[in-house]
């Protein structure tokens, strides 16, 4: 119990110290309304400004940086991406965006597997007959088996939620959670 209470001490006395550059800037500001001659009391201002300044546009920088992508792009949102109207698009980098008029944005595509395998991790990988190549993601647990009497594999790859894609086989259970390589 001593232990704890020495921790928290120690925490709340430590957290002052480690104000940081904009604590720093202003400590500076407030030491130079100390002096009295007015010409030391200028040069002080602007040194502070200067440090002042620095801390403002660190600041401003995430905030920049925030409405570049922001926390759309975080969840596979990008805000000047446009939507994907071409099959070949699907699942490339092309983000979803809100659309005003053109044609309608695909939100599924379907395909035949013209090559299927598997990884040393047992993740696997679809090579689809429009040429798009497409692999597991390494969260997902599903297992596909391929069975000999099912020679031409159907699926349908659609757009789920966060930006994420689903792969469903024809005649089967279950999806499979996956990301576009190719």
């Amino acid at each position: 119990m001593r232990i704890f209470w020495l921790v928290t001490v120690t925490a709340l006395i430590g957290f002052p110290a480690q104000a940081g550059p904009a604590g720093d800037a202003l400590v500076s500001v407030a030491k130079c309304t100390e002096i009295s001659d007015a010409a030391a009391r200028l040069q002080c201002f602007d040194l502070a400004a200067v440090s002042a300044k620095s801390v403002l546009a660190a600041a401003q920088q995430p905030a920049a940086q925030e409405s570049e992508g922001g926390l759309l792009s975080w969840f596979g949102f990008s805000p000047e991406a446009k939507p994907v109207t071409k099959p070949e698009e699907f699942g490339s980098n092309a983000a979803i965006a809100v659309k005003e008029d053109g044609p309608p944005e695909i939100t599924e595509i379907a395909a035949t597997v013209i090559e299927y395998a598997k990884n040393a991790h047992g993740k696997s990988l679809f090579i689809l007959d429009n040429g798009q190549v497409w692999k597991q993601i390494d969260g997902d647990s599903s297992e596909l088996f391929r069975r000999s009497s099912d020679p031409d594999m159907k699926i349908t790859i659609e757009k789920a939620i966060m930006g994420s894609f689903s792969l469903r086989v024809e005649g089967r259970t279950g999806i499979i959670k996956v990301r576009r390589v190719k």
